[in-house]
């Protein structure tokens, strides 16, 4: 069986700070995710987060129990998750089947993000 693979990276920009995925999201990487995405959740409050998908080209149950949890404790802080994909690839297609376009926000650019509500990243 093969493991699936996933690469996430902070990128900073003038614009502010978002997370990147790279791979597959599923039960053998989602923890990877849960990390970096719940340090984000937490490091920029009271901002919302984005998280850019368009290159993840699989995600499963697991990646939406993530994405999920996400939400719950954004939403909780009257806080957003933007989530950046790719039109037509199988995470956009997964997301709005099961309505996550709903209570999430799916844009197809990372410029679709409101510029004041990516957090900045604080000066190291």
């Amino acid at each position: 069986m093969k493991t699936a693979e996933l690469v996430i990276e902070e990128i900073n920009t003038d614009r502010g700070t978002y997370l990147s995925v790279k791979g597959e999201l599923d039960l053998t990487t989602v923890n990877q995710l849960r990390g970096s995405l719940l340090a984000q959740v937490l490091r920029y409050a009271p901002n919302d987060v984005a998280l850019d998908l368009t290159s993840v080209d699989f995600i499963d149950s697991a990646g939406l129990a993530l994405l999920v949890e996400s939400r719950k404790r954004l939403a909780a802080e009257s806080r957003k998750l933007y989530l950046v994909v790719s039109a037509g690839k199988q995470p956009e297609r997964v997301l709005r089947l099961v309505r996550f376009d709903t209570i999430m926000t799916l844009v197809h650019s990372i410029d679709d993000v409101p510029a004041q509500e990516i957090p900045v990243a604080p000066p190291r």
